[in-house]
């Protein structure tokens, strides 16, 4: 009977477990690899930004040098934006009618008589 147990156990619980474990290292197996895809992108951004840094930079200190080899502190000069003149005539704009409201008068206060 013991045999026939043991047996049982070998083959059914023993190899459910090891095909629980398969699965679960191949999910955290293709995990890894998404984290490393990841990281690599996370690297390349990385790289990518202090690139784009460095090229801001020298187009900044290329332009303090252009500033600095014409002798003005602003190479943009603004102009003012021209004025648009409407030609037509001009609608005359209705009033609206005042109406007034009607005043309210207080009353006359009562007097107090007191008795004695």
């Amino acid at each position: 009977m013991s045999a026939v147990l043991e047996t049982y156990f070998q083959h059914v619980v023993v190899d459910k477990l090891n095909e629980t474990l398969s699965k679960q290292f191949e999910e955290m197996k293709d995990d890894l690899q998404v984290l490393k895809k990841l990281q690599s992108d996370y690297t390349n951004l990385r790289i990518e930004l202090e690139t784009l840094k460095k090229r801001v930079s020298d187009s900044g200190n290329e332009i303090k040098e252009i500033l600095a080899n014409n002798g003005s502190k602003s190479a943009v000069v603004k102009t003012p934006a021209p004025v648009k003149i409407t030609t037509g005539a001009v609608k005359p704009v209705a009033k609206k009618p005042v109406t007034k409201k009607p005043a309210i008068k207080k009353k006359a206060a009562a007097k107090k008589t007191t008795k004695k």
